[in-house]
């Protein structure tokens, strides 16, 4: 062990480390994609003359990407070395991010969320959580929460870069390639496959000291074909679609929502501050729980907070005092599905093909979420109210909280 990772290690087990380097990681692709690249649509606009839709569909082409790629991403994550995927990965974001600034025509500005979109697959949660598992069992829970928080520190600083560079589409590209630099490349001398690579154990746990860190995770003889072959593994979809399907409805609509509402700008930025604020305690409070509890009745307790908001939110439409409470038991919620929905799978299907499985559920997750961003608008334009959506949102939160308990664990042969 060098001297470095050694001063490292003698104090915090390594792992934490790395977790730490991952939400640094995370926190640039999701802020990049998810929000910086939002704040500069208007600069697109201008620079390449476009319209308000076509515009729009470039974050499409994007989520498309994931979700296409993803199980794909997950087989190599399975079969190739981890650690010079992430770092194939990381180069080709870094590049792409400074590449904006060359983009001549829309054309290829689609292709460059398309590929994008392919190298975030490489940076993102199917890679990060496939070391997590590597490197955690006792406390993979809270390192899941820990790295998700990754997400919420990625809202907060790139859509500001992004911001600081004005008018100037150029300057915005530079400014964010700098940044996402910054983020990605130190933490990649962190990053390694296994906890033996620097003389560990899962947890920092020695095998003489606990049981657990030897033994193999349950479900780890799954293969995806025989995933795809059981009921179980579509119940999981049907439950994580779910609430990809409210979370992502609900805040691709948040400003048409608080538009209905009557509120004000100030007001709406209020309601997103504590968003910000309940998403980071939900991400910790879920991870920390599920190495608690059974993950089942954590994942089970997401969805009950899920659902409660939803009710709220239903009953805010003739009473907008109660978006405050909304807000709180909202972003809890989704903070907490965020993370049990990735510590769940991993503690049914974290193995040999873990990696395959993963792609597969990020891939529904991603159509699931697109889809509850067009229905909920289609549904408000029809009726002109968002009421029938979320009665639709109540009752899908209904038959995944049963869905939930109908799941079994695979068995270890």
């Amino acid at each position: 062990i060098n001297p470095v990772r050694k001063f490292l290690m003698k104090k915090i087990y390594y792992g934490w480390w790395m977790v730490l380097g991952m939400v640094l990681m995370y926190a640039a692709t999701n802020g990049i994609a998810m929000y910086a690249f939002s704040v500069m649509r208007p600069l697109q606009i201008k620079a390449f003359g476009l319209d308000p839709q076509s515009a729009a569909l470039l974050p499409t082409v994007l989520f498309v990407t994931v979700a296409v790629v993803s199980p794909f991403a997950g087989r190599l994550f399975d079969s190739l070395d981890t650690r010079r995927l992430i770092v194939i990965g990381t180069l080709v974001i870094v590049g792409l991010t400074f590449l904006q600034i060359v983009i001549p025509n829309y054309a290829l500005l689609a292709v460059y969320y398309a590929c994008f979109g392919t190298a975030m697959t490489f940076v993102g949660i199917i890679s990060f959580m496939h070391l997590i598992n590597h490197w955690f069992n006792k406390y993979r829970g809270l390192a899941a929460g820990i790295l998700l928080l990754g997400s919420s520190l990625g809202g907060i600083v790139f859509p500001k870069i992004a911001a600081s560079a004005g008018a100037d589409w150029q300057r915005a590209c530079v400014y964010l390639g700098v940044a996402c630099a910054l983020f990605m490349l130190p933490p990649l001398l962190l990053i390694r496959n296994r906890p033996a690579d620097v003389g560990a154990f899962p947890d920092g746990i020695a095998p003489t000291d606990a049981q657990a860190a030897k033994a193999p995770a349950a479900g780890s003889h799954v293969t995806l074909r025989q995933a795809l072959a059981s009921p179980t593994f579509y119940l999981v979809l049907f439950v994580t679609g779910v609430l990809w399907f409210c979370i992502n409805g609900y805040i691709q609509n948040h400003g048409f929502i608080m538009r209905d509402l009557g509120l004000d700008a100030p007001a709406a930025a209020k309601i997103l501050g504590i968003f910000s604020m309940m998403a980071i305690l939900g991400k910790l409070l879920f991870g920390y729980l599920s190495d608690k509890f059974d993950r089942k009745y954590i994942m089970v307790l997401s969805i009950l907070t899920m659902t409660a908001s939803v009710f709220v939110l239903k009953n805010a439409l003739g009473d907008p005092s109660l978006l405050v409470p909304f807000a709180f038991v909202f972003r809890l919620g989704f903070g907490g599905a965020f993370t049990i929905i990735q510590v769940w799978v991993s503690d049914m299907y974290a193995g040999r093909a873990f990696g395959a499985i993963l792609g597969v559920v990020t891939m529904v997750d991603t159509l699931a979420g697109s889809a509850g961003m067009i229905t909920l608008g289609s549904m408000r334009k029809a009726s002109e109210s968002y009421g029938g959506g979320f009665n639709l949102l109540l009752v899908l939160c209904a038959t995944a909280i049963v869905s939930a308990f109908l799941v079994k664990k695979p068995v270890r042969a």
